[in-house]
């Protein structure tokens, strides 16, 4: 070999070694978690879900002590139908020119009146029922049966773990090459040493932070809840 392909073949070796960029470091985050408070001051009555459980939207977490409303409920939805029953009797009237205009008018008031007390009511009861607002696992339970609530504090804690994020901070520099909605591999380790998985970039931080870092995130799915977070994950840079 030739001197100059000798010192040549280090070089090279140097070079490629160089624009290996080494992986991001960071930490797997649930995509989205949210807290469920109590939407009025109450006792918890009944818990539908328990810790770990999954629910999805719309579902019944808990059930919160209602019968003084479903007793108000029922009161006005009695006064309605009878609003219902004079306003009619009120408009034969009207109609056959027994009573005048006004009085017509007044029992057609009468009636809105009673709609919308019982839709007051009735409202009160559905805030009794606590809901799951999407899918996802039950986490944490705040409140036992039994146990009183304030309006605003917290009673659940829910995840949604079918896509985590890998959320990291590094150098400017050294993310000069990713861009919202680039594709990027992220190694799993708990998955096994080799486990990696395709990612999307949903945020590369325009605004430093006092360390001078930048924050990116990474978009990961994670179909059957394999990944779990809080464990370290690697994002490896094109």
């Amino acid at each position: 070999m030739s001197p100059s392909r000798a010192l040549l073949l280090p070089c090279t070796l140097l070079l490629g070694a160089a624009l290996s960029a080494a992986p991001l470091e960071g930490v797997i985050q649930p995509f989205r978690q949210v807290e469920v408070s109590a939407p009025v001051s109450s006792r918890v009555e009944q818990a539908k879900v328990q810790e770990g459980e999954a629910v999805k939207a719309g579902q019944p977490l808990a059930l919160l002590y209602a019968k003084l409303e479903e007793l108000e409920a029922e009161r006005t939805k009695a006064l309605l139908e009878r609003r219902e029953f004079e306003a009619k009797g009120a408009k034969r009237l009207y109609d056959s020119k027994v009573i005048p205009e006004s009085k017509a008018v007044e029992c057609r008031l009468d009636l809105e009146l009673a709609r919308l007390q019982y839709e007051a009511a009735a409202e009160q009861v559905r805030l009794r029922t606590v809901l799951a607002p999407m899918d996802g696992v039950v986490v944490q339970r705040y409140r036992e049966v039994g146990e009183a609530v304030s309006s605003g504090q917290p009673l659940f804690r829910l995840v949604d773990l079918s896509r985590v994020v890998v959320q990291c901070a590094a150098d400017p520099a050294a993310v000069a090459p990713l861009a919202v909605g680039a594709k990027v591999r992220v190694r799993l380790p708990q998955l096994g040493e080799q486990a990696e998985a395709d990612g999307e970039v949903t945020l590369v931080d325009p605004c430093a932070d006092a360390r001078g870092k930048v924050r990116v995130k990474v978009v990961v799915p994670n179909p059957g809840g394999r990944i779990r977070t809080g464990l370290p994950a690697q994002i490896l840079l094109p």
